[in-house]
Formats: structure tokens, C-alpha cells, sequence
């Protein structure tokens, strides 16, 4: 049996925020009654994908995108965490002014939960679930702050992810996946 190459992690980051933007695109018709054409847009998709796994078949393009994490990889809800933690790194507040947040977890309902920390130490009311922060630390992207417990900051690789969002975020880029706005 042949064995099955796996597809390059930046491709398949690049695929799900196509298939997330389907959905988005076919959920908001139905809300609002527009018409739609979900059934073009995956052929368009799958078209999109059958032509490149030709082309890196024959050669004309790179097997390979990139081999470094980017935003793209990482899950909607880790991005909308790591956004959130960094918001201070926008030039759209005129100065960089704010640190980034730390994030600090606690129990409740034996389930894990974490709540940003605003500058004076004190929790933001709004926490995320363990499933939002858990990749962000599993990725190195923060990590445990080793003079207090269950306090996490961004690393140096995350600081650097966050920089990089919020100069692509402040200059429009359309390239950047849409942000969750999942009800809270």
C-alpha cells in the first residue's frame, strides 16, 4: 500500500479558512434570506485544489509553502486569544503603549478557564475556555510565568506572531483570516 503524503501545513490552514468562509458565506444567506451558490463555491474550492496538487505533481509550483508556523495555522479561537492578549501592539492606538496581557487560569466546575489580566493585576470579567489558550501553550506561543502560578505570558515566538498580526491587521490585509465573532 502506497503510503499518503500529508499536505503542507500552511495549504491546509490556507483550505480551512476557505471552508470557513463557505460556511460563513451559506450561514449568513440563510439568516438574511439572500440567495446563494454554496454548492459553486465548494466545486470553485475543489477546483482551486485539484489544479495545485497537479501542479506541485508536475512540478510547476513548490511542494512546500512554508515550513514556519503562521497565524494562519493556528485555530480561530487560540488566534482570537493571542489577539486579544496583544491588542496593544496596534498602530490604530496611535502609540504602542500597552504591554501585552498575561492570561492566568483557574477552575471552575472542574473545567479550566483563563481571563486576561489587565495592567494593575486585576481579571478582565470575560474568560475563554481551556480549548482557546491549550494550543497557544502546546505551540510555545506563552508560557508559564515562572514567579507566579497559573499566570501565562506571550514568548518571545509569540510576541513576534502578535507583531506580525497587527502590522497585517493595520494595514488591511486581506489575506488575514476573519476574526471569530462568535456570541461571548
Amino acid at each position: 500500500m502506497a503510503k499518503r503524503k500529508s499536505i503542507d501545513p500552511q495549504r491546509r490552514a490556507e483550505f480551512r479558512e476557505i471552508a470557513r468562509e463557505i460556511i460563513r458565506e451559506d450561514r449568513a444567506a440563510k439568516k438574511y434570506g439572500y440567495s446563494q451558490n454554496t454548492i459553486g463555491a465548494i466545486e470553485r474550492a475543489l477546483k482551486s485544489a485539484f489544479l495545485d496538487g497537479r501542479a506541485i505533481g508536475s512540478g510547476e509550483i513548490p511542494d512546500s509553502i512554508n515550513s514556519n508556523l503562521t497565524w494562519e495555522q493556528l485555530p480561530p479561537r487560540a488566534r482570537d486569544t493571542l489577539s486579544s492578549m496583544s491588542f496593544g501592539f496596534s498602530a490604530r492606538l496611535n502609540e504602542k503603549t500597552y504591554p501585552p496581557s498575561a492570561i492566568r487560569r483557574f477552575l471552575t466546575d472542574g473545567k479550566y478557564r483563563w481571563r486576561t489580566e489587565a495592567l494593575d493585576g486585576s481579571l478582565h470579567d470575560h474568560s475563554v475556555a481551556d480549548g482557546s489558550v491549550r494550543p497557544l501553550v502546546k505551540l510555545g506561543l506563552i508560557a508559564e510565568d515562572p514567579s507566579a502560578d497559573n499566570r501565562f505570558e506571550l514568548t518571545t515566538p509569540g510576541i513576534e506572531h502578535c507583531e506580525d498580526y497587527w502590522r497585517r491587521s493595520d494595514f488591511d490585509d486581506p489575506t488575514l483570516p476573519k476574526i471569530s465573532l462568535r456570541p461571548t
